[in-house]
């Protein structure tokens, strides 16, 4: 499933040790993405103003909202080459679409300083649209960086032309101080989940698959409500403003 494309997105709350039992089941039925099998880590890092607009925005419900974010992927080692993004998430209407501008590491530490913005050197037009959204929302909401989670993947899709993509995050960190990410990196301190939990997301174009809604039924499995970013805030930040952090449930 292209990343552009405008899907409805489902996410799952796993129980310690339901993770794995579900992803040897999606196995069965979808295409390890990329033939990663032992899935690839993830590093972003979320925009927001000084008020949390981003984060009031998903709490009063806003059916229309936007959030800039940067991406890394990599692993270190060389089996999954460094790749940067700076991209946009658009929900609308009950939909969810992405749009992004690949970037050079160096280039995405630039911007995420506010040292350089993105300008307008991309080849196709479709990018230079994308990098002037980002810029626009970057200054018109007064946005600055605010935390980088980080996350192991594990992706199974149905490949360009299918309709279903099914992600598990494994053991999701988020750190405030806002340091160069750089592949590999596993300095990030605070957990998002209890010990064992994980995350499941479903993106989908038309109706969830009858086998996977077989699955959903056997784990007794409900979609739930869960943002990394929203979390992160509500754990951490506004905790340490008052001091303490609460326990991770």
């Amino acid at each position: 499933m292209d990343a552009d494309q405008k899907r409805k997105e489902y996410k799952f709350v796993l129980p310690a040790g339901v993770g794995d039992s579900m992803r040897a089941e999606v196995s069965k039925h979808l295409a390890v993405d990329r033939d990663f099998e032992e899935g690839y880590p993830v590093m972003s890092e979320y925009f927001d103003s000084d008020e949390r607009d981003n984060y009031w925005q998903k709490q009063f419900g806003l059916s229309n909202r936007r959030k800039v974010r940067t991406r890394l992927y990599g692993d270190g080692s060389g089996a999954l080459p460094p790749s940067a993004f700076v991209e946009v998430k658009h929900k609308s209407s009950g939909g969810t679409v992405k749009r992004r501008v690949m970037v050079g590491q160096d280039e995405m530490e630039e911007f995420s300083t506010g040292a350089s913005s993105l300008g307008d050197d991309f080849d196709e037009e479709g990018e230079r649209l994308v990098a002037q959204e980002i810029e626009g929302l970057i200054r018109e909401g007064s946005c600055r960086r605010v935390v980088q989670i980080r996350y192991h993947r594990y992706a199974f899709d149905s490949g360009p032309e299918g309709r279903i993509r099914i992600t598990f995050d494994v053991d999701p960190r988020c750190r405030f101080d806002l340091v160069p990410m750089t592949p590999g990196d596993l300095d990030f301190e605070f957990p998002l989940l209890g010990e064992g939990m994980s995350i499941m997301e479903v993106k989908t174009i038309g109706a969830v698959p009858y086998w996977f809604r077989e699955l959903l039924g056997e784990y007794q499995l409900v979609p739930r409500g869960f943002s990394k970013y929203a979390t992160a805030l509500e754990l951490y930040e506004f905790q340490f403003q008052g001091k303490h952090a609460k326990e991770v449930v």
